[in-house]
C-alpha cells in the first residue's frame, strides 16, 4: 500500500490541445506553477479486484460517474503498457483506490492534476516497495501525464515546463525560488458541462489553434526569462495575454466552449481597477473553467486577499508556491 499527497498547478502559458489525444501528448508546451494546496490524498493497495473509493474533503463519500470510472480504467491500461515498455512486472490492472480530494472538480482548479500526479507518485512507491525498483523522475511524470497531461507538471515544485516533443515536465525554478502567492476565486462549485479531456479534443476545430500554436514559443521564453529574472511585470503581461488567447480559440471551437462567467468577467474588471488604483503586482488567469487565479507577489498579498474575500456569493482558497507531489510521509517521491 502507498498514500501520497498532490495539488493543482496553475499555468501561465496554458496547454490545450494534444497531437496524441489517447497519450496526452500536448501539442505545445506549457509553463505552471505547483500549488501548495488545495491537497489530494491517494492511497493505493494491489488487490484481487478493481475498484474506486472517492470523498470529499468532508469525508463524505463522492459518487463517480461512469465515465469517469471509465478514465481511471483506461489510465491503468495505460500504465501497464507504460511498465511493460519499461520491462518491469508490476501489474495494476487490478488495483484499489482512495481518493480524498479537497480539490472541487471540474471548475477550472486542475484537479484531475492533482489526482493523476499522485497516483503516478503512489505507483512509483509501490514499484520501489515490490521490485526495487526507482523510477526517475521523468518517468513518474509521463505516468502521470498518461492520466491528466498538465498532472506531469503537478510531479514537480516550483516552477514547471512541460515539453509538446517528449511530453516531459521540466522544473526550471524550485519553490523557494520566488514566494509567489495564488488566490483563487471561484465563482461556481457547479462541474463545467464539457470536461478539459473533450475540450483538448476540440482545439483543432478553431481557426484560432494555428496562431496560437505560433505564439507558444514567445510565451514560453518570455515567461521562463520572467521568471528567473522575478519580472512579474512581464509575467503579469505574458500570462494574461496567454490566458486570454486560449479562452478565444475555445470559443470559436465547434462546438463552441464558454467556461468564463459573468461573474469570472465581473471579477478581472474589479480587478483590474484594484491594481491600476493600488499599483499591486497581480495578475489573473482562468483555465477551463469559471475560476479565476490572482497570482501576486508577498508586497501584494494581503490586498489581494482583502478584494478575494469581498466577492459576494465566491468561495476562496489561499495558496502558494508548492513543492509537489510527495509520499504521504512527507518524503519525496
Amino acid at each position: 500500500m502507498a498514500s501520497t499527497l498532490s495539488s493543482p498547478n496553475i499555468a501561465f502559458v496554458k496547454y490545450w490541445g494534444n497531437r496524441n489525444d489517447t497519450l496526452r501528448l500536448p501539442a505545445a508546451d506549457s509553463l505552471s506553477m505547483t500549488l501548495d494546496s488545495p491537497t489530494v490524498e491517494v492511497t493505493i493497495e494491489l488487490a484481487d479486484t478493481f475498484s474506486i473509493h472517492s470523498y470529499n474533503s468532508d469525508g463524505s463519500p463522492r459518487i463517480l460517474t461512469p465515465k469517469e470510472i471509465a478514465r481511471f480504467q483506461t489510465y491503468l491500461t495505460l500504465a501497464q503498457t507504460y511498465f511493460t515498455s519499461l520491462n518491469i512486472e508490476f501489474s495494476i490492472l487490478n488495483s484499489q483506490f482512495s481518493i480524498l480530494s479537497h480539490v472541487p472538480p471540474g471548475i477550472g482548479l486542475a484537479s484531475s492534476a492533482a489526482i493523476f500526479s499522485a497516483l503516478a507518485c503512489a505507483y512509483a512507491e509501490l514499484i520501489r516497495e515490490k521490485n526495487g525498483i526507482v523510477l526517475s523522475n521523468e518517468q513518474i511524470g509521463i505516468l502521470a501525464r498518461l492520466g491528466s497531461g498538465s498532472a506531469a507538471r503537478s510531479m514537480y515544485g516550483g516552477f514547471v515546463a512541460l515539453g509538446s516533443e517528449n511530453g516531459i515536465a521540466v522544473q526550471i525554478a524550485p519553490e523557494t525560488h520566488w514566494p509567489l502567492h495564488d488566490i483563487i476565486v471561484v465563482p461556481s462549485l457547479d462541474e463545467k458541462k464539457t470536461g478539459s479531456t473533450e475540450g483538448h479534443a476540440l482545439a483543432h476545430t478553431s481557426p484560432l489553434f494555428k496562431n496560437r500554436l505560433q505564439a507558444i514559443p514567445r510565451r514560453m521564453q518570455e515567461c521562463t526569462d520572467a521568471i528567473l529574472r522575478k519580472d512579474f511585470e512581464k509575467l503579469q503581461s505574458m500570462a494574461e495575454e496567454d490566458c486570454l488567447d486560449m479562452h478565444r480559440v475555445m470559443q470559436t471551437s465547434s462546438p463552441p466552449l464558454r467556461y468564463l462567467a459573468p461573474e469570472t468577467h465581473r471579477v478581472i474588471k474589479e480587478l483590474k481597477d484594484l491594481r491600476n488604483r493600488e499599483h499591486l503586482a497581480v495578475l489573473y488567469t482562468m483555465d477551463a473553467g469559471p475560476t479565476v487565479h490572482l497570482v501576486c507577489t508577498d508586497d501584494a498579498v494581503d490586498a489581494v486577499k482583502q478584494f478575494a474575500h469581498a466577492q459576494k456569493d465566491c468561495t476562496i482558497f489561499e495558496t502558494k508556491v508548492g513543492k509537489g507531489a510527495k509520499c504521504r510521509e512527507t518524503v519525496p517521491c
